[in-house]
């Protein structure tokens, strides 16, 4: 490497104990989606005490700037809570994440680095998106980032190791609401009556039949049946059954395929019991991939870091990420950051028992300014 990698861990070590407690203070200021008041209040007082510029984005987010100039490289953070037996809780490793990209940028303030970086602190990634909403309000321009990094803490990675793998790492998702609507009666006298309850049946069995001919392993796919409901009590046929469901692929035509045979399916099953038909589909979110030249790039400098036994392949995971609608804007890489030591990191993520080694901040850090420092 053409830095000095003792420097960079002397400079994190001496920084740790800040680090983490950075993080033991944004986990105990949960907040839910867009609720992060709190948090963004504490992140600008980190950035200003540090000398890093910083202004809000998307309501309660955050963007830091080192260096301004014309170009930069972008690191992102999601900063937001989930809601765990009533009450928000960090029990995704958000908290982790914001603790990891602040010390990436208060590492490299003190290391005097001089190229252009911004810091992107973004809310609501648990549901509503709010990459979307970072990239509307220009999170991505002024300075333009040419190069985004992102990351997740993952349970059962070892510490000091990573996952990451060009292409597509983690899935979309589409939801859907489907209701079938008939003619409701007493159900003594089911012959005067439609019953929606058999067009959704037929629904969900044409769905399963159909699309069990197209699953294979170039292009997988899942698609639950998650929700039914009907009427709520013994003798009176409903007017309306609805069916929620979710889609998760990893390859955008197999989207539009689904999307389109789901609503032909829906339409013809309707048809089929003399039934109408309301259909309300989703795109929700892109699948996430990574871009091969920069992903590429960031693998051997990580190899070289952490040592090539340390560096392994993402398998494709289901579970989706907004980060994905900033591979659509900019090249960008996402990696799963190791977080298992001892008894902690093993319990999965949403999980009420989840906990992580606070000892993977220093490696996210280690990385993610040392790749910054070798490029």
């Amino acid at each position: 490497m053409e830095f000095c990698t003792e420097k960079l861990k002397d400079t994190i070590r001496k920084n740790m104990e800040l680090f983490i407690n950075i993080r033991r203070d944004l986990n105990r200021l949960a907040e839910l989606s867009y609720e992060e008041f709190k948090t963004q209040k504490y992140i600008t007082e980190r950035l200003s005490e540090w000398g890093i510029e910083n202004f809000p984005t998307a309501k309660t987010g955050v963007i830091g700037i080192i260096n301004r100039s014309d170009e930069c490289i972008g690191i992102r953070s999601d900063m937001d809570a989930i809601l765990v037996e009533g009450q928000p809780r960090h029990c995704c490793g958000h908290d982790f994440h914001m603790a990891v990209v602040l010390g990436t940028a208060k590492v490299l303030a003190d290391m005097g680095f001089e190229r252009c970086v911004k810091f992107i602190f973004q809310p609501a990634e648990e549901g509503p998106g709010g990459a979307k909403r970072v990239i509307q309000e220009g999170g991505l321009e002024n300075p333009k980032v040419i190069k985004l990094l992102g990351f997740h803490v993952w349970p059962g990675v070892d510490v000091g190791t990573i996952e990451v793998s060009s292409g597509a790492i983690m899935a979309s998702v589409d939801d859907f609401e489907i209701e079938f609507i008939g003619k409701g009666g007493h159900a003594a006298m089911p012959e005067v009556t439609k019953n929606p309850i058999y067009p959704a049946v037929d629904f969900i069995q044409s769905g399963n039949n159909f699309f069990s001919a197209f699953s294979n392993k170039l292009s997988p796919f899942h698609i639950s049946f998650s929700s039914i409901n009907s009427g709520e009590t013994f003798n009176v046929i409903s007017e309306t059954c609805k069916i929620k469901g979710t889609v998760r692929t990893f390859d955008s035509n197999m989207q539009d395929f689904i999307c389109k045979n789901i609503k032909n399916l829906a339409k013809s099953s309707a048809q089929k019991y003399n039934c109408q038909v309301n259909i309300n589909y989703q795109f929700q979110y892109p699948p996430l991939i990574n871009n091969q030249q920069i992903t590429e790039e960031f693998i051997d400098v990580a190899k070289k870091l952490l040592g090539p036994e340390n560096v392994k392949k993402a398998i494709p995971s289901f579970t989706a990420e907004d980060f994905a609608f900033y591979c659509q804007k900019v090249p960008s890489v996402y990696f799963r950051l190791g977080i298992k030591e001892k008894s902690k990191g093993e319990n999965p993520l949403h999980s009420p028992y989840f906990d992580a080694s606070e000892n993977s901040i220093f490696y996210g850090i280690f990385l993610l300014a040392g790749y910054l420092l070798a490029i």
